[in-house]
């Protein structure tokens, strides 16, 4: 089946020639891919704008996923993963984790404590709470957030990191119709040089710095588009 548009999504691995991607079946584009057989032939466009920086030598990272946000910081702490990073993920319950990609370096909170295996820990409530939580406030080490999931996940991460005066990156998840910056289908408002502008996910993005993202505006769907 044709689509007009592709759908976006964050790569999880890539071995050779063999790319895997995490996602949830929620509408017809991921009902075709789930119900694709081996021999079948899908365009591919990508990989497209921007990633996470590489890591710094004296900023441990905090890595935060949410949801089907998992893969590109899951991706990140496989490539560049180091003893002091901290690794978190949350999701709506145990049934909605990928617990198979999930060793004992992540850290795992849940909205609903249903699911969960017997032999996993999960915290419940919302994956910021827990980072503060876990890293107090006295604790003057330097870190950088590195951060993707749902918008009000990411807001809590900019946030958080913002008080604590850690870094910030938060890999935005916005529909990427076109990919080539012309549909403005992916915009989100960013503060450059004092004013608000639209900057396109699939050019500039999809990881912005936490602090640059106009949050108010973020999410919402009557601001201009220009």
């Amino acid at each position: 089946r044709a689509f007009t548009f592709g759908r976006p999504f964050s790569i999880l691995a890539v071995d050779g020639p063999v790319l895997s991607l995490l996602y949830r079946v929620v509408g017809g584009g991921t009902r075709v891919m789930r119900d694709l057989r081996v021999g079948e032939v899908m365009d591919f466009l990508g990989p497209l704008g921007e990633g996470f920086a590489p890591p710094t030598e004296d900023r441990p990272a905090v890595l935060i996923g949410g949801g089907v946000g998992l893969p590109p910081v899951w991706a990140w702490y496989q490539a560049h993963g180091r003893p002091g990073d901290r690794a978190y993920f949350g999701a709506r319950d145990g049934g909605d984790a990928p617990w198979e990609l999930l060793d004992d370096h992540w850290r795992v909170s849940v909205d609903a404590r249903v699911d969960v295996p017997a032999e996993r820990e999960a915290w419940q409530g919302r994956v910021p709470d827990l980072v503060a939580r876990d890293i107090p406030a006295s604790d003057p080490t330097p870190r950088v957030v590195l951060a993707c999931g749902p918008i009000p996940l990411l807001k809590a991460a900019a946030e958080l990191a913002q008080a604590r005066g850690w870094s910030c990156q938060v890999s935005l998840e916005e529909h990427m119709g076109c990919g080539y910056g012309a549909c403005k289908g992916c915009v989100v408002p960013v503060r450059d040089a004092g004013q608000v502008r639209n900057a396109t996910c699939c050019q500039e993005g999809p990881v912005f710095a936490g602090e640059d993202i106009d949050w108010a505006r973020y999410g919402r769907h009557d601001f201009e588009v220009v």
